[in-house]
C-alpha cells in the first residue's frame, strides 16, 4: 500500500451562518480552525480517497463534485463530515429532496462554499499522487470512557468503542481515530465557529501530522449527561479527555504492519416512513411546545429540560415532513465497505442508532456515519414506540433500520 495525506484548512470568512440547532445563528469570530483531512490510499489496483471533514454534514452535490473533479469512481471515494454543530451552514440541498425546509437548522445552501471546499480537496488530490510513500498501519481497538452516552437515559447501553487507525508515510505519521458520540459540547448559543471536541484532540498529537476524527453510530448518543457546562473550557477538557484515552490505547510497542485496502459501494433500499396529515403535525407540535413550557414552569434540570425540547425539536421536523416528504415511498441509501487487512468499515450517510449497528459487531464490523451524503436519522424500533426525537425527525419507517442492518450482514458476512 501507498498512501500520502494532507490537511486543508476550509474555515470560511466571518460572519457566516452556524448549522445544527433550530435557531439562526450567525458566527463572527473564528475559536477554532476547521479543516479537510485528506488521505490518499493507493492498492497498486486504484486510489482510495478517504478525505474528514469539520462540518456537520454534506450531501451528495458535494460527493458529485468531488468525482467530477477528481475523476474518481464513487466505489473510491469517502468523504466523512464530523457532525459539530458550530461549523458553517451551507453544505446540504436545503431547497429540495428529504431536506427541503431545513434551512433553519442548517441554513440555506451555499453552492461557493461547496464550490471552494471540493476544488482544495481537488487539488490536494492532485499534489498528493506525486506524493506516495510505502505504508503501513498499526490497529487499535479499546473503549472510551466518559466522552458520550445514551441520550435519552445514560444508563443504556450505546457505543463506547474506540478504533485507531495510526498510518505511517516516509517520515510522518497521521491517525484515523473512530469513537461514536454527538459533537454538541457547545449549544445553540454559541456563536464562534469550532470543530467542537473533534477539533480539541489533534493539538494534544504534536508527533502527528493530522488526527482526523470521523463518527460511529451515534444517533443515540451525545455529550448531553457527560459535559458539565457548555463552553470552550468544556470544549478543552473533552479534547483532552479523549486525547489522554487514545494515547494510553496506542502506548504498547506494537510495530507497523503492511496492509492491503479495498473499498466497495452498493445501495439497500428500504421504506420511507408515512407522514403525519398536517392537522396531525400541528396538533404534536401544539403538545410539545406545552411540554417544553410545563418543564420551565417546574424548574426541571438542564439535562431534563433538553429532553424535553428534543421532543419539541422532532415535532418541528415533523411538521417539516408532513409537508416535504408526503410522496416519498422508498429511500435508497448507499452503503459503503472498507476491508483494512481483517477490520471491516461500514460507511452510511444516517445520523444511525448505536442500537442498530451494535447487533453486528459480534462479525467484525465498525460503522462510521454521516460518510458520502446526509440522510438524517435511522432510528430503532423502540424509538419510534417512545416517540423520541430522532425517530419524529426521520424520513425512514419503522423497521427501516433493522431491515438495513440484515441486508448489510448480508452483504459483508459470508
Amino acid at each position: 500500500m501507498k498512501l500520502s495525506f494532507k490537511k486543508l484548512n476550509i474555515t470560511p470568512s466571518c460572519p457566516v451562518p452556524l448549522s445544527g440547532f433550530g435557531k439562526v445563528r450567525i458566527a463572527n469570530k473564528v475559536h477554532d480552525d476547521l479543516y479537510a483531512r485528506v488521505f490518499l490510499f493507493d492498492n497498486g489496483k486504484e486510489e482510495i480517497l478517504w478525505t474528514q471533514l469539520d462540518l456537520v454534514a454534506i450531501d451528495q452535490y458535494v460527493v458529485d463534485l468531488v468525482l467530477k473533479k477528481t475523476g474518481l469512481k464513487a466505489h473510491q471515494v469517502l468523504l466523512s463530515t464530523t457532525h459539530t454543530h458550530s461549523g458553517p451552514g451551507g453544505t446540504l440541498s436545503t431547497h429540495q429532496g428529504m431536506l427541503q425546509g431545513m434551512n433553519p437548522v442548517f441554513c440555506d445552501f451555499n453552492p461557493d462554499y461547496c464550490e471552494f471546499i471540493t476544488d482544495l480537496i481537488t487539488d490536494a488530490v492532485k499534489e498528493l499522487r506525486n506524493d506516495l510513500k510505502e505504508s503501513q498501519v498499526r490497529i487499535f481497538r479499546g473503549t472510551i470512557h466518559d466522552l458520550g452516552t445514551e441520550r435519552h437515559d445514560a444508563s443504556l447501553p450505546c457505543d463506547n468503542d474506540l478504533l485507531v487507525m495510526e498510518f505511517t508515510a516516509g517520515d510522518k505519521k497521521a491517525m484515523i481515530v473512530r469513537a461514536a458520540c454527538h459533537p454538541t459540547v457547545l449549544n445553540a448559543d454559541n456563536l464562534e465557529i469550532t470543530a467542537d471536541f473533534p477539533g480539541a484532540i489533534e493539538p494534544h498529537f504534536k508527533d502527528m501530522a493530522m488526527v482526523a476524527y470521523v463518527n460511529g453510530s451515534c444517533g443515540d448518543m451525545s455529550t448531553r449527561f457527560t459535559r458539565k457546562a457548555q463552553g470552550f473550557e468544556e470544549w478543552a477538557r473533552f479534547g483532552q479527555l479523549a486525547a489522554d484515552q487514545i494515547k494510553e490505547l496506542i502506548s504498547d510497542d506494537a510495530q507497523p504492519q503492511s496492509y492491503t485496502m479495498e473499498l466497495s459501494q452498493t445501495f439497500f433500499t428500504v421504506k420511507a416512513r408515512e407522514t403525519d396529515p398536517l392537522p396531525v403535525a400541528l396538533e404534536k407540535l401544539h403538545k410539545a411546545k406545552e411540554a417544553v413550557d410545563e418543564a420551565i414552569k417546574n424548574g426541571v434540570s438542564a439535562q431534563k429540560l433538553r429532553v424535553v425540547q428534543s421532543f419539541y425539536e422532532g415535532a418541528q421536523n415533523n411538521l417539516l415532513a408532513s409537508k416535504s416528504l408526503a410522496d416519498l415511498t422508498e429511500i435508497e441509501v448507499p452503503v459503503s465497505a472498507l476491508k483494512l487487512n481483517d477490520l471491516t468499515l461500514i460507511f452510511t450517510p444516517c445520523e444511525l442508532f448505536s442500537t442498530l449497528s451494535s447487533s453486528l459487531k459480534q462479525h467484525g464490523l465498525e460503522f462510521v456515519g454521516y460518510t458520502n451524503g446526509y440522510h438524517l436519522y435511522m432510528a430503532d424500533e423502540k424509538a419510534y414506540d417512545r416517540q423520541f426525537y430522532e425517530a419524529s425527525s426521520s424520513p425512514y419507517a419503522k423497521g427501516a433500520g433493522e431491515h438495513l442492518m440484515n441486508q448489510i450482514k448480508e452483504w459483508i458476512v459470508k
